[in-house]
């Protein structure tokens, strides 16, 4: 029975904290949500939105099936067209015989205020309490909580949940240590345009160059969304995004000459269907931040036989852990963040009662919500910087791991046939036209098997500098040698046309301050590297089929062009990590 609990006062009426009042509701808990807003329809509330797992929406009892604008495919396409990778249903045994409908696992596509306005259906009238906006607010440890405000009104309450944003009030009056905003060094534009274009009917598209990416998906049925961003200095964004006009002209400057219709899609949109803005997130928050002196034990019964009082207010969604949008994970974390508190509470009060089991629940949810998230505020971090440089060009950087698809000879033979974005327009349409010369080359199971005997489960390779024993040895060069295969290394051995250096750079700043293992690092680039001999069709199956046989080679190789950027200050040293120079 949680009717005892006291009113829990939500701050934020947006998809978060209309999601934890359906969550809190459904459970039994009085609800309050402050909403600065004067209505539901006040203001522009965002763009698309893709909902990736639909357990937190089924646990709220809403269904997103008549709102989604579907898609089937996503490819990843370079500037002048050339298809990079692709994934999705229209490909892969498994997915051919998948329905569309609301139990098939397909991700949601929904317009965010559409996904607003199906969440706050489910609440009861009077729940938001539209044109409120919090201004501070009084703990009284292990006695709730005196809101104030922005007209000076005050209210009392067991729990108050900051679900306000990144730019979160709640957050910002726990004046918790060194928290501040992290710039991500990137500029987004979001724009929305009435009608479909061919490359983007049940279909998802992005286009890199290694600098800016742009990306494309269906809006409704009926329009298309599209999200541009690329590196600029955290002044000339905010200059930059307050001028829609110069922001237009720069999107126009950076993608003229890009494929079809990307030039033709942002100089459509009109400017008052555009909006930009820097991307911000925060380091990841700790639990003993967030709940000082709330240690492992938090939420446990002590010595008096209950929980410690603690400071009844928490943070959810991006007040909690704001990340940038390059995983598409913010309302996805924050749906999933409501359905974890209303079940921790109620799991509170069931094994402490109704108060004591708030200051039980508090520091558990806390704890499960931040290391849940935190893994995805740094994967959308390190997300943003590979978007936004050469990594982002890799072939097959996006692979359907259940489709047994070959991506790199895949996508060569796509190029070699003159297969890219412009297929959109061929009557059989892109998907089938990709499809046909995927069967058409079929996977390879014999390339997959001679990289996992290097780097999968099954190691064929001894440990670093550790030679394989002499009969191992002579039974893979004899069969090598039944493929025809030298003795000797292949004359590309050395890499003529391999960017080494770059790849390691590449690799290392993705990683940012914290580098890679050596080990990582070799395993990466390796990997690479045997990628980069498969693209030789004639000399393929030779030179990895050498490599498989003499990994003790494979990891000098490596050794040698390491000690090589090292030597130049493109990377460094320290024990067993590697960092950029």
């Amino acid at each position: 029975d949680v009717s005892g609990v006291g009113r829990i006062i939500v701050a934020g009426g947006g998809i978060g904290g209309a999601a934890v009042a359906v969550a809190l509701q459904s459970r039994g808990f009085d609800v309050l949500v402050l909403e600065a807003d004067a209505s539901l329809d006040s203001r522009k509330q965002g763009y698309g939105l893709t909902i990736q797992r639909q357990d937190a929406m089924q646990a709220m009892g809403i269904n997103l099936a008549q709102d989604d604008a579907p898609s089937t495919s996503h490819y990843t396409f370079s500037a002048d067209g050339a298809i990079l990778g692709f994934f999705g249903e229209a490909f892969g045994d498994k997915s051919k015989v998948r329905r569309e409908s609301d139990a098939s696992g397909r991700f949601i596509h929904i317009p965010r205020q559409k996904l607003r306005a199906r969440v706050v259906e489910q609440l009861r009238p009077g729940t938001i309490r539209w044109g409120s906006k919090l201004r501070s607010f009084e703990c009284r440890r292990g006695a709730g909580v005196a809101v104030t405000l922005a007209d000076g009104t005050t209210l009392d309450a067991a729990l108050l949940v900051g679900s306000d944003g990144i730019f979160s009030t709640v957050r910002r009056q726990l004046a918790m240590p060194g928290d501040r905003l992290h710039y991500v060094g990137l500029v987004v534009v979001l724009g929305i345009l009435d009608g479909s274009v061919p490359l983007t009917q049940r279909r998802i598209f992005e286009t890199v160059d290694g600098t800016t990416r742009l990306y494309a998906m269906p809006f409704t049925p009926s329009s298309t969304m599209w999200q541009l961003s690329f590196p600029c200095s955290e002044e000339a964004a905010r200059t930059l995004t307050k001028d829609a006009a110069a922001l237009k002209a720069e999107l126009l400057s950076r993608c003229r000459g890009w494929h079809d219709p990307i030039p033709a899609l942002l100089a459509d949109t009109p400017l008052d269907g555009m909006s930009g803005y820097p991307v911000y997130d925060r380091e990841v928050l700790e639990p003993a931040v967030l709940r000082p002196g709330a240690g492992a034990g938090a939420g446990k019964p002590g010595l008096a036989g209950r929980p410690a009082p603690q400071d009844r207010v928490t943070l959810i969604g991006d007040a909690a852990h704001p990340m940038t949008p390059f995983k598409a994970q913010g309302a996805n974390q924050a749906l999933s963040d409501a359905v974890l508190l209303a079940e921790a509470l109620v799991q509170g009060v069931r094994e402490h009662g109704a108060l004591a089991g708030l200051d039980a629940a508090l520091p558990l949810f806390e704890r499960r919500m931040l290391s849940r998230s935190a893994r995805v505020v740094v994967g959308s971090r390190e997300k943003a910087k590979e978007l936004h440089s050469s990594l982002a060009l890799q072939p097959g950087r996006k692979v359907q791991r259940d489709t047994g698809v070959d991506m790199p000879r895949v996508v060569r033979a796509l190029r070699a046939g003159g297969i890219g974005s412009g297929s959109a327009t061929d009557p059989r349409g892109l998907d089938a036209v990709v499809a046909e010369v995927v069967d058409r080359t079929s996977a390879s199971a014999s390339h997959a098997a001679e990289l996992d005997a290097i780097f999968g489960k099954r190691p064929a390779a001894p440990p670093v500098d550790q030679a394989p024993p002499k009969r191992a040895k002579r039974a893979k060069r004899a069969q090598c040698s039944a493929l025809g295969a030298p003795g000797a290394p292949p004359l590309d051995a050395d890499g003529a046309q391999f960017e080494w250096r770059e790849t390691m750079r590449a690799l290392l700043e993705t990683a940012g301050e914290a580098g890679l293992r050596r080990k990582r690092l070799r395993k990466l680039v390796l990997r690479l590297y045997l990628r980069h001999l498969s693209r030789q069709p004639e000399a393929a199956r030779e030179e990895v089929c050498w490599w498989r046989a003499h990994p003790a080679e494979l990891q000098a190789l490596f050794r040698k062009h390491l000690r090589a950027a090292k030597g130049v200050g493109l990377v460094r040293t320290q024990g067993k990590m590697v960092r950029a120079g």
